[in-house]
């Protein structure tokens, strides 16, 4: 390094102007933080530092920007942290005091050191030391500087000294967010009251306090990356809910929160952003192609999610966990699932599980075919009700692909694509229904 170069010990400015940091997560585990410094800079050449930087930082995402004229010359990040082995290498050939778990000391030069032994030649030879008998080694003050928290540095070179305004931002992973979402179904089952909360990791080995917050749902692409190198250069909690705004930002949505929001390494936080919202939904038993045995029917809970009978906003993917009160008035729970990222107006269905008393079976009565001319087969749908009321069954088969015809159905059902039709079938209480129809296939 040039000579005339000095270190400049950095300290964060207490006005909020100058070090307010934000954090923009992002679904994939990476975060980008940005922040504003402002640091007094020598003329020439000089070296600034950043101190507790994210741990999982990438450095050659790093970028320092300044309004004055400020040129960088080298960036270099700094983790090589210090620990009982890194000391010793410092230490390699210095005096040093070994004292032993019986208080005796041995004083002399060390020559070498692993995680099971030291070597150190006294005046009166050179003593091999179990390091599981050691209590503590004694070592002059280091004459390099030695770092305790990930670090950033840079050399600068400046014509003016000053105050200057910088803007720092880096990729760090170890920070994600989930939307987590709480539905309770009604007594008559015909609408949720759907909230959300973010749900918010930090394991980027960095606090971030008080800092403005910004979540961004969507898939972003990014670009495969090798591992770095060892040395590089260059409580659960729950808030008060804040305001959140949801805005479309490229071709992703951001959820912005209002207030400062704080979040200590190796915490989990919470974060309500959607208020109890009550939203017009419907249950439905599910019946797709099914075998030749009973099987319990799954439940389905769907709605649209307009501003008539919906949130009216995105929904970023997620985990809904579906509720419902017993008679004596406490939630229970009735099921959950996954949503994917879901636009406004777009149709949401979910599995709350398998019904215990509504089952169904399908079974090939015949089949008749005529070589290179068609194939026929009669099919009979079976749906059981052990319920005390009845119950409505959406009943979706495979006709399967080609040239096909529905024929003597005895339902009505409707063609949803070029190879599924659907019955809508009401099976009254603790009864049986049974329907048939075939399948003709023209093979021409």
């Amino acid at each position: 390094m040039h000579a005339t170069v000095s270190r400049i010990t950095l300290f964060l400015i207490s006005i909020v102007a100058f070090s307010q940091t934000q954090l923009t997560v992002y679904n994939h585990g990476q975060a980008l933080v940005k922040e504003k410094l402002q640091r007094q800079v020598r003329a020439g050449v000089s070296e600034i530092e950043v101190e507790n930087v994210a741990e999982t930082l990438n450095p050659s995402s790093v970028k320092l920007g300044s309004e004055g004229e400020l040129q960088i010359l080298e960036q270099n990040y700094r983790y090589d942290l210090v620990n009982q082995n890194k000391l010793l290498k410092k230490y390699l050939g210095a005096g040093v005091t070994v004292v032993l778990q019986n208080d005796k000391k041995i004083a002399g030069e060390l020559l070498s050191f692993d995680n099971s032994t030291l070597v150190i030649k006294g005046k009166s030879g050179t003593d091999i030391i179990q390091r599981n008998y050691v209590g503590s080694i004694r070592c002059p003050t280091p004459k390099e500087r030695i770092y305790v928290r990930p670090t950033l540095s840079w050399t600068v070179n400046n014509n003016r000294a000053g105050a200057y305004d910088l803007d720092l931002s880096y990729l760090a992973g170890g920070v994600s967010w989930q939307a987590e979402y709480v539905a309770i179904v009604n007594d008559a089952e015909t609408e949720i009251d759907l909230s959300s909360w973010i749900n918010l990791r930090n394991n980027s080995g960095k606090d971030f306090v008080e800092t403005k917050l910004k979540l961004v749902a969507g898939d972003l692409q990014r670009a495969r990356q090798g591992q770095p190198g060892s040395e590089m250069m260059f409580d659960r909690m729950v808030k008060a809910a804040p305001v959140v705004e949801e805005r479309q930002f490229f071709d992703y949505h951001l959820y912005e929160i209002a207030n400062l929001v704080s979040v200590n390494n190796r915490e989990e936080k919470q974060i309500q952003w959607l208020s109890p919202t009550p939203v017009t939904a419907k249950k439905a038993y599910v019946f797709e192609n099914g075998g030749n045995v009973l099987s319990n029917l799954p439940v389905k809970i769907s709605f649209i999610n307009d501003k008539d009978s919906g949130t009216g906003v995105a929904l970023p993917a997620g985990v809904v966990r579906m509720f419902k009160r017993d008679t004596d008035g406490a939630l229970e729970l009735i099921g959950e699932d996954n949503i994917q990222h879901t636009s406004r107006d777009d149709k949401v269905s979910l599995q709350v599980g398998k019904a215990f008393d509504v089952k169904g079976k399908k079974e090939i009565l015949d089949r008749r075919s005529k070589q290179d001319r068609y194939r026929e087969e009669d099919y009979r749908v079976t749906l059981v009700n052990r319920k005390d009321e009845p119950v409505t069954i959406d009943v979706i088969q495979h006709a399967g692909y080609g040239n096909w015809t529905i024929k003597n159905a005895e339902m009505d059902f409707e063609k949803l694509d070029a190879s599924r039709i659907k019955f809508i079938i009401d099976v009254p209480a603790n009864m049986e229904k049974t329907f048939t129809y075939t399948v003709y296939t023209s093979l021409k």
